[in-house]
């Protein structure tokens, strides 16, 4: 780690990851390849997760890795399916080696679904992907990480979970269940160097978002709520992963960064 110091406090520390080996769920999407890209650049071996109907998108982004000279592997999961998840960290150990940071970006959105009216089955698959996956994928890399007393994730979580939208509520809730996660194992992680953290994305340009984005109609509105007057890059919520997972974030733990322009905060006067 490269540090300067002052007055006896630590001053900036290094982005660089140093070969450090991650884990990124959702890979194949816009804020996974993303961040799993970026972390590459960064000096990052990675492993690389999503569904099967991904998997060549994935490779897409495995070749973009090694051509940076890192290594990257591959394997398809259901993060929703604990022996999926298992079996991905038992293969990730054996390729890669242990992991050190873990990103679950790995995510479902349906609009517009109203509580009152939502089908059990959309229920239990929004909760089982974008709250229990994260968990369960934690579970299978924590052990590792406390035995090493070194080791972070990030959790993608949306600024859905603090505001209130008409149709959103089944997403929101398991959003803001995924920040009370977080927060909740950076806790039970007390007295180990382990870091847990979450990001809240607002509107970012992905194909998950391409509706709304790409619709002028409706992409005027939402701009006119964001007080940064335009839509999110996935590299702009890669770029705070990549805060996130690096030793100048080594004091945050437990915490939910947003990072949505300003949407929530609200439209200035």
């Amino acid at each position: 780690m490269s540090t300067c110091t002052h007055n006896e406090h630590p001053c900036l520390a290094s982005l660089s990851l140093n070969s450090r080996v991650a884990l990124v769920t959702g890979a194949a999407g816009g804020i996974g390849s993303a961040v799993a890209a970026l972390l590459a650049e960064h000096g990052a071996d990675v492993a690389l997760t999503d569904i099967a109907s991904s998997a060549s998108a994935l490779e897409e982004v495995a070749v973009r890795i090694r051509a940076l000279g890192r290594r990257s592997f591959v394997q398809v999961a259901d993060v929703a399916r604990k022996a999926d998840v298992d079996a991905l960290v038992a293969a990730t150990k054996a390729g890669l080696g242990v992991v050190d940071v873990l990103v679950n970006v790995a995510g479902i959105h349906r609009y517009p679904t109203r509580l009152i009216e939502v089908a059990e089955s959309d229920w239990n698959r929004m909760l089982a992907i974008n709250l229990t996956g994260p968990l369960f994928v934690s579970q299978a890399v924590l052990p590792d990480m406390v035995t090493r007393n070194t080791g972070c994730i990030v959790n993608i979580a949306s600024d859905s979970a603090f505001d209130v939208i008409a149709g959103e509520g089944p997403y929101g809730i398991s959003k803001i269940g995924l920040v009370r996660l977080s927060a909740y194992l950076a806790k039970e992680l007390a007295g180990t160097a382990v870091r847990v953290n979450s990001i809240a994305p607002g509107w970012v340009k992905t194909g998950m978002s391409k509706a709304f984005w790409s619709d002028p109609s409706i992409a005027s509105e939402a701009i006119a709520g964001i007080p940064a007057r335009r839509f999110a890059e996935p590299v702009d919520i890669a770029n705070a992963v990549l805060f996130m997972v690096s030793d100048g974030a080594s004091y945050v733990n437990g915490h939910c960064l947003v990072v949505d322009g300003g949407r929530i905060a609200g439209n200035p006067a």
